[in-house]
């Protein structure tokens, strides 16, 4: 009898494990993981809070470009996340045309729309910033070229800046002459290029 009790026992727990898996199968004939159809058109994700093109308002885009406008807690320091988000936001204004890049145009007229100097040519900045030379930027182009920027700015690598790490960045970059007139003494410091 006792054989036969164990011979039972192990053909219900046979018969119990192939019915839990059964019914963990229940529905899996159906996918549940997302749409059936791929999606055809392409989107770009959203990225930050729209802003308005720089041609339409300057005064919205122009502080990001200074060292002020950057240090959004007014802690003193730029942040690499504050850098981001300038960049972000600077980026999104200067593409006119909201077609994810950034042309020479769009460029040429967001820095005449802001009064920014001509120390350097639009041209000279896509080209530094233009991974992969088609001749506009993206926004992942131009984001990677502000956080090397930033980086070479970081004096002291702390992932943050102050406004000496930012005023000797600025200086590096210019030609002498433009560089200690721009530098002569505002907190908001010079505009990002």
């Amino acid at each position: 009898m006792r054989k036969v009790w164990n011979g039972a026992a192990k053909a219900g727990r046979w018969t119990l494990a192939i019915g839990v898996c059964g019914l963990a199968l229940v529905g899996c004939d159906r996918k549940e993981t997302g749409p059936e159809a791929q999606d055809t058109v392409a989107t770009a994700p959203a990225t930050a809070t729209p802003v308005p093109p720089v041609t339409a308002d300057p005064a919205a885009t122009k502080p990001l470009l200074s060292f002020a406008g950057m240090d959004t807690d007014d802690n003193g320091l730029v942040t690499s996340a504050e850098n981001a988000k300038a960049s972000q936001t600077i980026f999104q204004a200067m593409d006119l045309d909201k077609d994810g890049a950034v042309t020479l145009p769009e460029m040429d007229a967001a820095r005449d729309a802001i009064g920014e100097r001509p120390e350097f040519s639009s041209e000279k900045l896509i080209e530094s910033a233009d991974a992969d030379h088609d001749g506009k930027l993206t926004l992942g182009e131009w984001v990677a070229a502000s956080n090397a920027r930033f980086a070479r700015f970081d004096a002291n690598k702390d992932d943050s800046l102050s406004l000496p790490e930012w005023q000797a960045g600025i200086a590096a970059e210019m030609p002498h002459d433009a560089a200690s007139a721009t530098l002569a003494g505002s907190k908001s410091g010079p505009s990002k290029r």
